[in-house]
C-alpha cells in the first residue's frame, strides 16, 4: 500500500539524514505518524514539524518563533486537510510554556478566538506554569467529569512529561462510576477513538482495558482509532470494543479485512444496504475521503458483498472473563440480513479470530513507573469536596431530569435567600473590602468563608474577574477564566465590563438576580463594570 510504503520511506530518512525538506515531501503524499516529532532531537525544532505533524493528523508542539509563525500562517490560511472525523489543526497542539508565552501577547483575533476553543487545556496549563496561582486555579477549576474534562492534558501529562498519575486516576474513576452514566463510558471511547493518536497510548490502554477485563460497545462508525496502518489496528481492533455481530464477506480480501476490522454492526449495515441499492442504481456510492487517503478504500460498492450474522459473538473468547460494562446498544437494523446466513461459533473468519485472542496474551507495560514516583502538577480533587485554602466549598450535587449533575443551591432563585449569603452579607455590602478587591484582585482570598452552594462560588468568580478587568490584567487569562464558568449567557469585554444575558420573564431568572446583586452594591466603580442585556 502506498501510505505505507510513504511510512516507511519517512521513517528510514527521519532516521537517517533527517532531511526536513524531503521529510515534508513524503508527508505529503500520505503518512502514518506513530508518535510526535517532539520527540525526535534532530527535526523537532523545524518549522516543517508543524505541517508534517497536521498532514499526519499528528500532535506537535511549537518550541521556537519560527515554528509559532508557521501555525499562526496555517490557522490564518483556511487551509483544508484530510482529517479522520471532525479534529481541527488546533486540537494536535501540544500546549508548552513556549506557546503560551506567544498567545497572551497575540493580537489577531482569529488567532486568539482558535485558542480559546481549547480552553481547557490552556487553564490547566496557566496553572502548571504558574501564569495563575493556585488560588486562582481553585476558584476556577471545577471538577465534573461529566462536562469538564481535558483528555488532551491528561495524555499529554502522560506521554510527553513523565506524569503518569493524572490519566491513570482519570481512568480509575471512569471505571469506579461505568454503572451509574453512560457519559462516562463514553469518555472511554472518546479516548480511544478520537485521542489515541500515539501508538505508545494505544498499547497503554490495550493493556489497561485488558487488565480491567473491560469490553465496550462501539459508536455508530468505527471500532479503532483511525490513525495506524491496518496491521496494527488488526492487532488491537478487539482489546476495546466488543466483537461486532455482523460479518461483511467481501470479494477482496483487503476490503474485508478493513471493514471487519474497523467498522461498526451498524457502518456494516450501512455499506451493505448501500452495496444493495447500487444493484437498482449504478450511481449509488461508498466513498470516504478519508478511507481513500490513508488506507485505499475508494469507492466500497465496486466489489461483491454478503452479510453474515454471527450466531455468538463472545465464542471466539468463551474462556476470558470479561465485563460488558453497557448492554443498551442501539438496534442494528436487520433489513438486509438473511435468516439462513448464520456463522456458526468460531468459523466465521479466522483473521477475527486472531485479533480476538490477542486478548488473552495481556504484556505488562514496559518501564512502568512506580506510583510513588509520580510528578503531581494539578491537585487532585475529591468528587464531593473541593478544598480552596480559606475557603471550604462543599457541593451538593444531584441529577436532574436529564439525568444531568448539578449543584444543589436554593440561593440561586431567590433575591431575599441570595442576601444571606456570607459573601454578599460580608463582602459585596462592604464598601471597603470592594474598594481592596479592586486595588488587587487577590485580596478577594483574605477572606475566610465557607460556602456549599454554586450562587456563592459564581459571585465570587464574577467579583475576581470584575477586578482582573479593573486592573487592565491579561485579556486572553480573563476570557478563559470566564469560559471556565461554563455558562453562555455570561461573558466579558476584557477590555472594560461583565456582560449577563437576561431574559425576562414573570419570575425573575437566576441571572437576572446575580446581576441586580453585582449592580447595586455600595462601591459605584465597582456596579459599572456589569451590564445586562435582554
Amino acid at each position: 500500500m502506498e501510505v505505507n510504503d510513504n511510512t516507511k520511506k519517512f521513517y528510514d530518512e527521519l532516521e537517517g539524514k533527517c532531511e526536513p525538506e524531503i521529510l515534508l515531501e513524503i508527508a505529503k503524499k500520505g503518512i502514518f505518524l506513530y508518535e510526535p516529532l517532539c520527540k525526535y532531537d534532530k527535526i523537532k525544532n523545524h518549522k516543517y514539524v508543524v505541517l508534517i505533524s497536521i498532514l499526519a493528523e499528528q500532535y506537535f508542539m511549537i518550541n521556537n518563533d519560527v515554528q509559532y509563525t508557521e501555525l499562526k500562517n496555517i490557522i490564518l490560511s483556511n487551509m483544508e486537510y484530510t482529517f479522520t472525523y471532525e479534529t481541527k489543526v488546533i486540537n494536535l497542539l501540544i500546549v508548552n510554556e513556549f506557546i503560551l508565552n506567544k498567545i497572551l501577547n497575540e493580537k489577531n483575533i482569529k488567532v486568539i478566538n482558535t485558542f480559546k476553543t481549547i480552553y481547557k487545556e490552556i487553564f490547566l496549563c496557566l496553572y502548571k506554569y504558574k501564569f495563575i496561582s493556585t488560588n486562582v486555579f481553585n476558584l476556577f477549576y471545577e471538577y465534573n467529569p461529566d462536562l469538564y474534562y481535558s483528555y488532551e492534558f491528561d495524555i499529554f501529562e502522560f506521554l510527553y512529561y513523565d506524569n503518569k498519575c493524572l490519566l491513570l486516576t482519570k481512568l480509575n474513576n471512569i471505571l469506579e462510576r461505568k454503572n451509574n452514566n453512560k457519559d462516562i463510558l463514553d469518555m472511554l471511547k472518546d479516548i480511544v477513538l478520537d485521542y489515541c493518536r500515539d501508538l505508545n497510548l494505544l498499547i497503554f490502554l490495550s493493556n489497561f482495558f485488558c487488565k480491567n477485563k473491560i469490553q465496550l460497545h462501539t459508536r455508530p462508525y468505527y471500532r479503532v482509532p483511525l490513525f495506524f496502518p491496518l496491521n496494527i489496528l488488526k492487532e488491537y481492533a478487539n482489546n476495546f470494543f466488543l466483537p461486532n455481530n455482523l460479518f461483511i464477506k467481501c470479494n477482496n480480501k483487503y476490503y474485508e479485512d478493513f471493514l471487519n476490522f474497523c467498522f461498526s454492526d451498524n457502518n456494516l449495515n450501512i455499506v451493505y444496504s448501500a452495496y444493495i441499492r447500487s444493484k437498482s442504481n449504478k450511481d449509488e456510492k461508498y466513498i470516504n475521503k478519508y478511507l481513500s487517503f490513508k488506507y485505499h478504500i475508494y469507492d466500497c460498492l465496486e466489489f461483491e458483498y454478503e452479510l453474515y450474522k454471527i450466531k455468538n459473538n463472545t465464542c471466539a473468547v468463551e474462556n476470558v472473563e470479561k465485563k460488558n460494562i453497557f448492554d443498551n446498544e442501539e438496534e442494528i437494523s436487520k433489513n438486509n440480513i438473511s435468516d439462513n446466513k448464520i456463522v456458526e461459533n468460531t468459523n466465521f473468519s479466522n483473521s477475527i479470530n486472531e485479533g480476538i485472542k490477542n486478548i488473552i496474551s495481556i504484556k505488562k507495560e514496559e518501564n512502568e513507573s512506580n506510583d510513588n514516583d509520580v510528578i503531581y502538577y494539578i491537585k487532585a480533587f475529591d468528587n464531593q469536596c473541593d478544598k480552596i485554602y480559606n475557603f471550604n466549598i462543599i457541593k451538593e450535587y444531584y441529577y436532574d431530569e436529564y439525568n444531568i449533575r448539578a449543584v444543589y443551591d436554593p440561593y440561586l432563585i431567590d433575591i431575599n435567600k441570595m442576601n444571606t449569603l456570607n459573601f454578599v452579607k460580608t463582602c459585596l455590602n462592604n464598601y471597603d473590602f470592594l474598594n481592596n478587591v479592586l486595588l488587587d484582585p487577590n485580596y478577594i482570598f483574605n477572606i475566610n468563608l465557607s460556602t456549599n452552594f454554586g450562587t456563592e462560588i459564581l459571585l465570587m468568580r464574577l467579583t475576581y474577574l470584575i477586578s482582573l478587568i479593573h486592573n487592565k490584567y491579561n485579556s486572553f487569562i480573563i476570557e478563559i477564566l470566564f469560559m471556565c464558568i461554563d455558562n453562555s449567557y455570561i461573558t466579558c469585554d476584557p477590555s472594560n465590563r461583565v456582560d449577563i444575558e437576561i431574559y425576562v420573564f414573570e419570575e425573575p431568572t437566576d441571572l437576572e438576580l446575580i446581576y441586580k446583586m453585582l449592580t447595586n452594591t455600595p462601591h459605584k466603580i465597582f456596579n459599572s463594570y456589569c451590564r445586562g442585556y435582554y
